[in-house]
Protein backbone atom coordinates (compact mmCIF):
# COMPACT_ATOMS: atom_id res chain seq x y z
CA UNK A 1 0.00 0.00 0.00
CA UNK A 2 1.39 3.85 -0.70
CA UNK A 3 -0.84 6.60 0.63
CA UNK A 4 -0.38 10.41 -0.61
CA UNK A 5 -1.56 13.57 0.87
CA UNK A 6 -2.15 16.36 -0.99
CA UNK A 7 -2.39 20.42 0.01
CA UNK A 8 -3.57 23.50 -1.68
CA UNK A 9 -3.54 26.98 0.45
CA UNK A 10 -1.48 24.87 2.67
CA UNK A 11 -4.66 22.97 3.69
CA UNK A 12 -4.51 19.28 3.01
CA UNK A 13 -7.31 18.46 -0.07
CA UNK A 14 -10.69 17.39 1.32
CA UNK A 15 -12.07 15.80 -2.11
CA UNK A 16 -9.54 14.95 -4.92
CA UNK A 17 -10.79 12.77 -7.84
CA UNK A 18 -9.49 10.06 -9.24
CA UNK A 19 -11.19 9.23 -12.41
CA UNK A 20 -7.80 9.61 -14.55
CA UNK A 21 -5.60 8.63 -11.93
CA UNK A 22 -3.57 5.38 -12.09
CA UNK A 23 0.11 3.70 -10.37
CA UNK A 24 2.66 2.47 -12.35
CA UNK A 25 5.74 0.36 -12.27
CA UNK A 26 8.94 0.23 -13.97
CA UNK A 27 8.97 1.47 -17.37
CA UNK A 28 6.16 3.72 -15.90
CA UNK A 29 4.10 0.37 -17.34
CA UNK A 30 0.46 1.38 -15.59
CA UNK A 31 -0.29 -1.88 -12.79
CA UNK A 32 -3.28 -2.71 -11.61
CA UNK A 33 -4.62 -1.44 -8.38
CA UNK A 34 -7.43 -0.16 -6.42
CA UNK A 35 -7.26 3.62 -5.64
CA UNK A 36 -9.44 5.15 -3.27
CA UNK A 37 -9.55 8.60 -1.38
CA UNK A 38 -10.23 8.65 2.23
CA UNK A 39 -9.24 10.44 5.45
CA UNK A 40 -7.60 13.30 3.43
CA UNK A 41 -5.49 10.38 2.19
CA UNK A 42 -4.87 8.95 -1.15
CA UNK A 43 -4.73 5.23 -1.23
CA UNK A 44 -3.54 3.15 -3.31
CA UNK A 45 -3.40 -0.96 -3.32
CA UNK A 46 -1.39 -3.21 -5.32
CA UNK A 47 -0.39 -7.16 -5.20
CA UNK A 48 3.31 -5.90 -4.86
CA UNK A 49 5.63 -4.78 -2.78
CA UNK A 50 7.67 -3.04 -5.56
CA UNK A 51 7.87 0.43 -6.10
CA UNK A 52 5.54 2.48 -7.46
CA UNK A 53 4.13 6.00 -8.72
CA UNK A 54 1.08 7.89 -9.19
CA UNK A 55 0.12 9.55 -12.02
CA UNK A 56 -2.86 11.87 -11.86
CA UNK A 57 -4.30 15.19 -13.32
CA UNK A 58 -2.65 18.12 -11.16
CA UNK A 59 -3.94 21.67 -11.52
CA UNK A 60 -0.95 24.25 -12.37
CA UNK A 61 -1.57 28.22 -11.99
CA UNK A 62 -0.69 29.49 -15.34
CA UNK A 63 -0.02 26.68 -16.86
CA UNK A 64 -3.10 24.24 -17.16
CA UNK A 65 -4.49 21.12 -15.53
CA UNK A 66 -2.36 18.29 -17.18
CA UNK A 67 -1.42 14.31 -16.20
CA UNK A 68 1.68 14.47 -14.08
CA UNK A 69 3.72 11.36 -12.12
CA UNK A 70 5.90 10.96 -9.05
CA UNK A 71 8.63 8.51 -9.15
CA UNK A 72 8.75 5.67 -8.43
CA UNK A 73 8.40 5.52 -4.54
CA UNK A 74 8.37 2.55 -1.72
CA UNK A 75 6.31 1.77 0.53
CA UNK A 76 6.50 3.48 4.12
CA UNK A 77 4.32 4.09 7.31
CA UNK A 78 3.53 7.80 6.98
CA UNK A 79 2.02 9.27 3.85
CA UNK A 80 3.71 10.95 1.06
CA UNK A 81 3.56 14.78 0.06
CA UNK A 82 1.96 14.67 -3.09
CA UNK A 83 2.66 18.30 -4.28
CA UNK A 84 6.47 17.59 -3.09
CA UNK A 85 6.62 14.34 -4.78
CA UNK A 86 5.06 15.57 -8.17
CA UNK A 87 7.63 18.46 -8.19
CA UNK A 88 10.60 15.79 -8.02
CA UNK A 89 9.19 13.56 -10.79
CA UNK A 90 9.00 16.71 -13.36
CA UNK A 91 12.58 17.67 -12.19
CA UNK A 92 14.17 14.57 -12.31
CA UNK A 93 11.93 14.09 -16.11
CA UNK A 94 13.70 17.34 -17.06
CA UNK A 95 17.37 16.12 -15.86
CA UNK A 96 17.11 13.20 -17.72
CA UNK A 97 15.89 14.56 -21.18
CA UNK A 98 18.85 17.62 -20.65
CA UNK A 99 21.59 14.20 -20.21
CA UNK A 100 19.36 12.18 -23.36
CA UNK A 101 19.20 15.25 -26.07
CA UNK A 102 22.59 17.00 -24.99
CA UNK A 103 20.54 20.07 -24.14
CA UNK A 104 23.50 22.39 -22.90
CA UNK A 105 22.24 25.73 -21.08
CA UNK A 106 24.16 27.58 -24.24
CA UNK A 107 21.13 25.99 -26.20
CA UNK A 108 18.74 27.42 -23.68
CA UNK A 109 17.41 31.23 -23.92
CA UNK A 110 17.83 33.44 -21.01
CA UNK A 111 14.76 32.99 -20.04
CA UNK A 112 14.70 28.90 -19.99
CA UNK A 113 17.42 28.78 -17.51
CA UNK A 114 16.36 31.39 -15.37
CA UNK A 115 12.84 28.77 -14.98
CA UNK A 116 16.00 25.50 -14.45
CA UNK A 117 17.57 27.04 -12.12
CA UNK A 118 14.54 28.61 -10.43
CA UNK A 119 12.51 25.33 -9.92
CA UNK A 120 15.41 23.71 -8.44
CA UNK A 121 16.08 26.77 -5.81
CA UNK A 122 12.48 26.17 -4.85
CA UNK A 123 12.94 22.60 -4.79
CA UNK A 124 15.43 22.58 -2.60
CA UNK A 125 13.70 25.32 -0.60
CA UNK A 126 11.17 22.45 -0.33
CA UNK A 127 13.50 19.79 1.26
CA UNK A 128 14.68 22.41 3.80
CA UNK A 129 10.98 22.43 5.42
CA UNK A 130 9.86 18.98 5.71
CA UNK A 131 9.22 19.45 8.96
CA UNK A 132 6.07 21.90 7.60
CA UNK A 133 4.37 19.67 4.80
CA UNK A 134 1.57 22.36 4.11
CA UNK A 135 4.82 25.01 3.75
CA UNK A 136 6.47 22.22 2.07
CA UNK A 137 3.64 22.05 -0.22
CA UNK A 138 3.33 25.35 -1.13
CA UNK A 139 7.01 25.56 -2.45
CA UNK A 140 6.51 22.28 -4.42
CA UNK A 141 3.75 23.79 -6.03
CA UNK A 142 5.96 26.76 -7.15
CA UNK A 143 9.32 24.86 -8.20
CA UNK A 144 6.42 22.62 -10.46
CA UNK A 145 4.98 25.37 -12.24
CA UNK A 146 8.64 26.78 -13.10
CA UNK A 147 9.82 22.88 -14.18
CA UNK A 148 7.02 22.28 -16.44
CA UNK A 149 7.48 25.90 -18.29
CA UNK A 150 11.24 25.07 -18.33
CA UNK A 151 10.56 21.55 -19.70
CA UNK A 152 8.19 22.98 -22.69
CA UNK A 153 11.04 25.62 -23.07
CA UNK A 154 13.38 23.01 -23.49
CA UNK A 155 11.61 20.67 -25.29
CA UNK A 156 10.93 23.36 -27.92
CA UNK A 157 14.21 24.41 -27.84
CA UNK A 158 15.08 21.31 -28.73
CA UNK A 159 12.73 21.16 -31.56
CA UNK A 160 14.00 23.96 -32.87
CA UNK A 161 17.60 23.21 -33.16
CA UNK A 162 16.43 20.21 -35.85
CA UNK A 163 13.27 21.35 -37.97
CA UNK A 164 15.35 23.72 -39.81
CA UNK A 165 17.85 21.54 -40.36
CA UNK A 166 15.55 18.82 -41.45
CA UNK A 167 13.52 21.56 -43.45
CA UNK A 168 16.68 22.93 -45.20
CA UNK A 169 17.76 19.41 -46.66
CA UNK A 170 14.14 18.59 -48.27
CA UNK A 171 13.25 16.65 -45.06
CA UNK A 172 9.24 17.29 -45.51
CA UNK A 173 7.71 15.95 -48.41
CA UNK A 174 4.18 17.39 -49.07
CA UNK A 175 2.61 14.82 -47.87
CA UNK A 176 3.71 15.13 -44.43
CA UNK A 177 1.22 17.10 -43.66
CA UNK A 178 -2.26 15.47 -43.41
CA UNK A 179 -6.20 15.02 -42.97
CA UNK A 180 -8.54 12.42 -42.32
CA UNK A 181 -10.95 12.35 -45.27
CA UNK A 182 -14.81 12.57 -44.46
CA UNK A 183 -16.54 10.46 -46.57
CA UNK A 184 -20.14 11.78 -45.64
CA UNK A 185 -18.99 15.10 -47.68
CA UNK A 186 -18.11 13.12 -51.01
CA UNK A 187 -20.65 14.58 -52.61
CA UNK A 188 -20.01 18.41 -51.29
CA UNK A 189 -18.02 20.67 -53.45
CA UNK A 190 -17.07 23.03 -51.33
CA UNK A 191 -15.72 20.30 -48.60
CA UNK A 192 -13.74 18.86 -51.80
CA UNK A 193 -12.53 22.27 -52.58
CA UNK A 194 -10.76 22.46 -49.46
CA UNK A 195 -8.68 19.05 -49.40
CA UNK A 196 -7.70 19.81 -53.01
CA UNK A 197 -6.58 22.85 -52.08
CA UNK A 198 -4.59 22.14 -49.01
CA UNK A 199 -3.98 18.74 -48.45
CA UNK A 200 -1.82 16.35 -50.90
CA UNK A 201 -2.08 13.31 -48.47
CA UNK A 202 -5.57 12.04 -46.67
CA UNK A 203 -6.44 8.98 -44.70
CA UNK A 204 -9.95 7.47 -45.81
CA UNK A 205 -11.71 5.99 -42.48
CA UNK A 206 -12.61 2.72 -43.65
CA UNK A 207 -12.73 -0.84 -42.54
CA UNK A 208 -14.17 -4.05 -42.30
CA UNK A 209 -17.17 -3.49 -40.89
CA UNK A 210 -18.17 -0.10 -43.53
CA UNK A 211 -16.61 -2.86 -46.12
CA UNK A 212 -18.37 -5.93 -45.10
CA UNK A 213 -21.81 -5.50 -43.42
CA UNK A 214 -22.74 -9.01 -44.37
CA UNK A 215 -20.56 -12.06 -44.79
CA UNK A 216 -18.93 -12.61 -48.22
CA UNK A 217 -20.75 -9.63 -49.17
CA UNK A 218 -18.81 -6.67 -49.65
CA UNK A 219 -20.04 -3.17 -51.09
CA UNK A 220 -17.01 -1.39 -51.96
CA UNK A 221 -19.09 2.02 -54.03
CA UNK A 222 -18.34 4.69 -51.50
CA UNK A 223 -14.88 3.27 -51.13
CA UNK A 224 -14.48 3.55 -55.05
CA UNK A 225 -15.69 6.72 -55.12
CA UNK A 226 -13.57 8.52 -52.15
CA UNK A 227 -10.04 6.52 -53.83
CA UNK A 228 -11.06 7.82 -57.44
CA UNK A 229 -11.75 11.11 -56.59
CA UNK A 230 -8.72 11.77 -54.87
CA UNK A 231 -6.54 9.68 -57.51
CA UNK A 232 -7.98 12.01 -60.05
CA UNK A 233 -7.01 14.79 -58.24
CA UNK A 234 -3.37 13.80 -57.37
CA UNK A 235 -3.81 13.35 -53.57
CA UNK A 236 -1.90 10.87 -52.08
CA UNK A 237 -4.29 8.15 -50.23
CA UNK A 238 -3.94 5.90 -46.93
CA UNK A 239 -7.08 3.49 -46.32
CA UNK A 240 -7.81 1.94 -42.96
CA UNK A 241 -7.74 0.95 -40.64
CA UNK A 242 -9.21 -2.07 -42.16
CA UNK A 243 -8.98 -4.34 -39.22
CA UNK A 244 -9.74 -4.12 -35.58
CA UNK A 245 -11.41 -5.58 -32.74
CA UNK A 246 -12.92 -2.62 -30.60
CA UNK A 247 -16.30 -2.92 -30.16
CA UNK A 248 -17.77 -0.38 -32.41
CA UNK A 249 -15.21 -1.71 -35.20
CA UNK A 250 -16.14 -5.39 -35.75
CA UNK A 251 -18.82 -6.63 -38.48
CA UNK A 252 -22.08 -8.49 -36.35
CA UNK A 253 -21.45 -11.19 -38.36
CA UNK A 254 -17.78 -11.57 -37.43
CA UNK A 255 -19.21 -12.67 -33.70
CA UNK A 256 -19.93 -15.76 -34.25
CA UNK A 257 -16.59 -16.92 -35.08
CA UNK A 258 -15.01 -14.96 -32.10
CA UNK A 259 -14.23 -18.32 -30.40
CA UNK A 260 -11.94 -19.61 -33.44
CA UNK A 261 -8.88 -17.90 -33.73
CA UNK A 262 -7.19 -19.27 -36.79
CA UNK A 263 -11.25 -18.82 -38.56
CA UNK A 264 -11.26 -15.02 -37.56
CA UNK A 265 -7.33 -14.34 -38.71
CA UNK A 266 -7.80 -16.64 -41.97
CA UNK A 267 -10.58 -14.45 -42.77
CA UNK A 268 -9.10 -11.24 -41.82
CA UNK A 269 -6.51 -12.42 -43.71
CA UNK A 270 -9.08 -12.99 -46.74
CA UNK A 271 -10.66 -9.64 -46.37
CA UNK A 272 -7.37 -7.60 -46.24
CA UNK A 273 -5.66 -9.46 -49.76
CA UNK A 274 -9.50 -8.48 -51.47
CA UNK A 275 -9.12 -4.76 -50.53
CA UNK A 276 -5.75 -4.13 -51.40
CA UNK A 277 -5.22 -6.02 -54.87
CA UNK A 278 -8.49 -3.90 -55.77
CA UNK A 279 -7.05 -0.79 -55.23
CA UNK A 280 -3.59 -1.16 -56.44
CA UNK A 281 -1.47 1.81 -57.02
CA UNK A 282 -4.41 4.28 -56.09
CA UNK A 283 -3.55 3.80 -52.10
CA UNK A 284 -0.38 4.57 -50.99
CA UNK A 285 -0.64 3.86 -47.47
CA UNK A 286 -2.56 1.24 -45.54
CA UNK A 287 -3.72 0.93 -42.40
CA UNK A 288 -3.91 -2.55 -41.94
CA UNK A 289 -4.59 -2.95 -38.24
CA UNK A 290 -5.18 -0.43 -34.99
CA UNK A 291 -5.65 -0.62 -31.52
CA UNK A 292 -4.82 -4.06 -30.45
CA UNK A 293 -2.48 -3.20 -27.92
CA UNK A 294 -6.12 -1.62 -26.03
CA UNK A 295 -9.04 -2.95 -27.87
CA UNK A 296 -9.45 -6.67 -27.32
CA UNK A 297 -13.03 -7.60 -27.80
CA UNK A 298 -12.54 -10.52 -28.80
CA UNK A 299 -10.14 -11.68 -25.64
CA UNK A 300 -7.50 -12.91 -28.00
CA UNK A 301 -4.25 -14.05 -25.69
CA UNK A 302 -1.17 -12.18 -26.15
CA UNK A 303 0.46 -14.84 -28.66
CA UNK A 304 -2.78 -14.55 -31.01
CA UNK A 305 -2.69 -10.65 -30.85
CA UNK A 306 0.76 -11.02 -32.16
CA UNK A 307 -0.39 -13.81 -34.82
CA UNK A 308 -3.28 -11.71 -35.98
CA UNK A 309 -0.52 -8.14 -36.00
CA UNK A 310 1.44 -10.49 -38.38
CA UNK A 311 -1.08 -11.59 -40.02
CA UNK A 312 -2.88 -8.65 -41.38
CA UNK A 313 0.30 -6.99 -42.27
CA UNK A 314 1.35 -9.65 -44.75
CA UNK A 315 -1.75 -10.05 -46.63
CA UNK A 316 -1.19 -6.14 -47.52
CA UNK A 317 2.46 -6.61 -48.52
CA UNK A 318 1.76 -9.76 -50.32
CA UNK A 319 -0.98 -7.78 -52.07
CA UNK A 320 0.96 -4.79 -52.90
CA UNK A 321 4.71 -4.90 -51.99
CA UNK A 322 4.75 -1.35 -52.71
CA UNK A 323 2.39 0.54 -50.48
CA UNK A 324 3.21 1.56 -46.88
CA UNK A 325 1.89 -0.77 -44.13
CA UNK A 326 1.32 0.47 -40.83
CA UNK A 327 0.41 -0.94 -37.86
CA UNK A 328 -1.71 1.84 -35.82
CA UNK A 329 -2.07 2.03 -31.60
CA UNK A 330 -4.40 4.14 -29.84
CA UNK A 331 -3.89 5.52 -25.99
CA UNK A 332 -0.20 5.31 -25.98
CA UNK A 333 0.48 6.06 -22.85
CA UNK A 334 -1.35 2.83 -21.49
CA UNK A 335 -3.64 3.90 -18.95
CA UNK A 336 -5.87 1.54 -20.26
CA UNK A 337 -3.39 -1.59 -18.90
CA UNK A 338 -4.44 -0.70 -15.44
CA UNK A 339 -8.31 -1.58 -15.60
CA UNK A 340 -7.73 -4.32 -18.36
CA UNK A 341 -5.94 -7.32 -18.01
CA UNK A 342 -6.34 -8.37 -21.66
CA UNK A 343 -4.35 -6.01 -23.32
CA UNK A 344 -1.06 -4.95 -23.79
CA UNK A 345 1.00 -1.85 -22.83
CA UNK A 346 1.70 -0.16 -25.98
CA UNK A 347 5.38 -0.20 -25.10
CA UNK A 348 5.49 -3.52 -25.12
CA UNK A 349 3.31 -4.48 -28.08
CA UNK A 350 5.48 -2.29 -30.18
CA UNK A 351 8.46 -3.83 -29.12
CA UNK A 352 7.00 -7.58 -29.91
CA UNK A 353 5.22 -6.46 -33.14
CA UNK A 354 9.02 -5.62 -34.49
CA UNK A 355 10.86 -8.52 -32.60
CA UNK A 356 8.64 -11.08 -34.08
CA UNK A 357 9.04 -10.89 -37.67
CA UNK A 358 6.17 -8.60 -38.65
CA UNK A 359 6.78 -7.63 -42.37
CA UNK A 360 5.46 -3.66 -41.51
CA UNK A 361 7.18 0.02 -42.58
CA UNK A 362 5.87 1.74 -39.93
CA UNK A 363 3.64 2.75 -36.59
CA UNK A 364 1.18 5.05 -36.30
CA UNK A 365 -0.20 6.44 -33.24
CA UNK A 366 -3.12 8.20 -32.50
CA UNK A 367 -2.87 11.28 -30.18
CA UNK A 368 -6.03 12.83 -29.46
CA UNK A 369 -6.91 15.36 -25.90
CA UNK A 370 -9.71 16.85 -24.31
CA UNK A 371 -11.73 14.10 -23.89
CA UNK A 372 -12.88 11.92 -20.80
CA UNK A 373 -12.64 8.25 -20.59
CA UNK A 374 -10.21 7.38 -23.79
CA UNK A 375 -6.99 8.13 -22.08
CA UNK A 376 -7.17 11.67 -23.60
CA UNK A 377 -6.51 13.86 -20.64
CA UNK A 378 -3.93 16.36 -21.38
CA UNK A 379 -0.77 16.46 -21.39
CA UNK A 380 2.61 19.00 -21.90
CA UNK A 381 4.79 19.28 -24.74
CA UNK A 382 7.89 17.50 -23.02
CA UNK A 383 5.40 14.54 -22.03
CA UNK A 384 4.91 14.06 -25.55
CA UNK A 385 8.40 14.53 -26.90
CA UNK A 386 9.46 11.75 -23.90
CA UNK A 387 6.94 10.12 -25.76
CA UNK A 388 7.80 10.40 -29.61
CA UNK A 389 11.05 9.53 -28.66
CA UNK A 390 10.37 6.35 -26.59
CA UNK A 391 8.46 5.18 -29.58
CA UNK A 392 11.47 6.33 -32.12
CA UNK A 393 14.04 3.85 -30.21
CA UNK A 394 12.56 0.85 -32.09
CA UNK A 395 13.90 2.15 -35.52
CA UNK A 396 10.57 2.28 -37.89
CA UNK A 397 9.27 5.76 -38.95
CA UNK A 398 6.31 6.71 -37.23
CA UNK A 399 3.00 8.53 -38.57
CA UNK A 400 0.95 10.52 -36.59
CA UNK A 401 -2.38 9.71 -37.08
CA UNK A 402 -5.83 10.98 -35.74
CA UNK A 403 -3.92 14.25 -34.15
CA UNK A 404 -6.18 16.47 -32.30
CA UNK A 405 -7.68 18.79 -29.29
CA UNK A 406 -10.59 20.72 -29.38
CA UNK A 407 -11.21 24.37 -29.74
CA UNK A 408 -14.16 23.85 -26.85
CA UNK A 409 -14.25 21.77 -23.63
CA UNK A 410 -15.83 18.93 -24.98
CA UNK A 411 -16.35 17.05 -21.05
CA UNK A 412 -18.13 14.08 -22.12
CA UNK A 413 -17.22 10.37 -20.69
CA UNK A 414 -18.23 7.61 -23.68
CA UNK A 415 -21.77 8.22 -21.86
CA UNK A 416 -22.29 11.07 -22.36
CA UNK A 417 -21.86 11.94 -18.65
CA UNK A 418 -19.51 15.23 -17.78
CA UNK A 419 -15.74 14.19 -16.39
CA UNK A 420 -12.48 16.00 -15.85
CA UNK A 421 -9.88 15.62 -19.17
CA UNK A 422 -7.82 18.68 -17.96
CA UNK A 423 -6.75 21.43 -19.97
CA UNK A 424 -3.23 22.84 -21.67
CA UNK A 425 -2.54 26.65 -20.32
CA UNK A 426 -6.20 27.57 -20.77
CA UNK A 427 -9.63 25.99 -21.57
CA UNK A 428 -9.44 24.75 -24.81
CA UNK A 429 -10.18 27.46 -27.05
CA UNK A 430 -9.87 28.32 -30.82
CA UNK A 431 -6.48 30.17 -30.31
CA UNK A 432 -5.71 27.27 -27.86
CA UNK A 433 -6.38 24.85 -30.30
CA UNK A 434 -4.37 26.86 -32.32
CA UNK A 435 -1.08 27.33 -30.32
CA UNK A 436 -1.06 23.49 -29.49
CA UNK A 437 -1.11 22.68 -33.10
CA UNK A 438 1.59 24.77 -34.00
CA UNK A 439 4.02 23.39 -30.99
CA UNK A 440 3.37 19.97 -31.01
CA UNK A 441 3.79 19.81 -34.78
CA UNK A 442 7.54 21.38 -34.75
CA UNK A 443 7.83 18.95 -32.05
CA UNK A 444 6.95 15.88 -34.05
CA UNK A 445 8.55 17.00 -37.15
CA UNK A 446 12.27 18.06 -35.82
CA UNK A 447 11.78 14.27 -35.16
CA UNK A 448 13.67 12.52 -37.86
CA UNK A 449 11.85 9.25 -37.74
CA UNK A 450 8.15 11.24 -37.88
CA UNK A 451 6.64 10.99 -41.41
CA UNK A 452 3.60 12.27 -41.25
CA UNK A 453 0.67 14.24 -39.34
CA UNK A 454 -2.71 13.84 -39.78
CA UNK A 455 -5.37 16.21 -38.42
CA UNK A 456 -8.46 14.09 -37.79
CA UNK A 457 -11.08 16.65 -38.37
CA UNK A 458 -11.28 18.72 -40.90
CA UNK A 459 -14.71 19.64 -39.84
CA UNK A 460 -16.31 20.39 -36.75
CA UNK A 461 -18.80 17.75 -35.82
CA UNK A 462 -20.56 19.35 -33.96
CA UNK A 463 -22.73 18.25 -31.33
CA UNK A 464 -22.56 14.58 -32.90
CA UNK A 465 -22.60 12.17 -29.69
CA UNK A 466 -20.83 9.90 -32.15
CA UNK A 467 -17.71 11.96 -32.80
CA UNK A 468 -14.62 11.65 -30.98
CA UNK A 469 -14.13 15.34 -30.13
CA UNK A 470 -16.63 17.28 -30.45
CA UNK A 471 -14.81 21.23 -32.00
CA UNK A 472 -11.95 18.85 -33.12
CA UNK A 473 -11.83 20.45 -36.52
CA UNK A 474 -9.68 23.20 -38.08
CA UNK A 475 -12.92 24.46 -39.54
CA UNK A 476 -16.37 25.80 -38.02
CA UNK A 477 -19.40 22.78 -39.62
CA UNK A 478 -20.18 25.74 -41.99
CA UNK A 479 -16.80 26.08 -43.43
CA UNK A 480 -15.34 28.69 -41.45
CA UNK A 481 -11.89 28.51 -40.93
CA UNK A 482 -10.45 28.65 -37.35
CA UNK A 483 -7.27 30.10 -36.66
CA UNK A 484 -6.01 26.42 -36.36
CA UNK A 485 -6.15 26.09 -39.98
CA UNK A 486 -4.12 29.17 -40.49
CA UNK A 487 -1.62 28.05 -38.36
CA UNK A 488 -1.39 24.77 -40.34
CA UNK A 489 -1.55 25.95 -43.89
CA UNK A 490 1.31 28.64 -42.91
CA UNK A 491 3.67 26.27 -41.12
CA UNK A 492 3.13 23.84 -44.11
CA UNK A 493 4.10 26.09 -46.42
CA UNK A 494 7.24 27.35 -44.30
CA UNK A 495 8.90 23.82 -44.12
CA UNK A 496 7.83 22.71 -47.23
CA UNK A 497 10.30 24.03 -49.64
CA UNK A 498 9.29 24.82 -52.88
CA UNK A 499 11.12 21.92 -54.70
CA UNK A 500 9.20 19.90 -52.91
CA UNK A 501 5.41 21.43 -53.49
CA UNK A 502 5.51 20.32 -57.50
CA UNK A 503 2.85 18.81 -58.47
CA UNK A 504 3.52 15.42 -59.49
CA UNK A 505 1.19 12.03 -60.11
CA UNK A 506 1.28 9.38 -57.60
Amino acid sequence: MIRFRAYKDQHPLQRFALNAAHLFAQDEIPVRSQLDFTDDEIIGVRHSDTAVGLATLWSVPDFGRVMLQTTRLPERNEPYNLNLELARGRLLRILQKREEWGVADSHLADAGRDLVDGALEKFIETLCNLESPARAAELADQSLSLSLRAGETMALAHAEMFIQHRAGTQGFGRHSFGCRFDTTRIKDQNYLKFIKDNFHFVTIPIGWKQIEPKEQEQNFALLDECVTWLHKNCIATKVGPLVSFAQDSVPDWLYIWENDFEQVRDMAYDFITKVVERYGNKVQAWDVISAMNAENGFKFGFDQIIEMTRSTALAAKRAANRALVLVEMTEPWGEYYAINQRTIPPLIYADMVCQSGVSFDGFGLKLRFGRAGYGMQARDLLELSTLLDRFGAFGKPLHLASVQVPSAPDTRDPNGNGSDVGCWRNAWTEQTQSDWLENVYRIALSKPYVETITWQDLVDKGNDDQSVLQHGGLLKADLTPKPAFECLVNLKTHLVRPANRATRRN
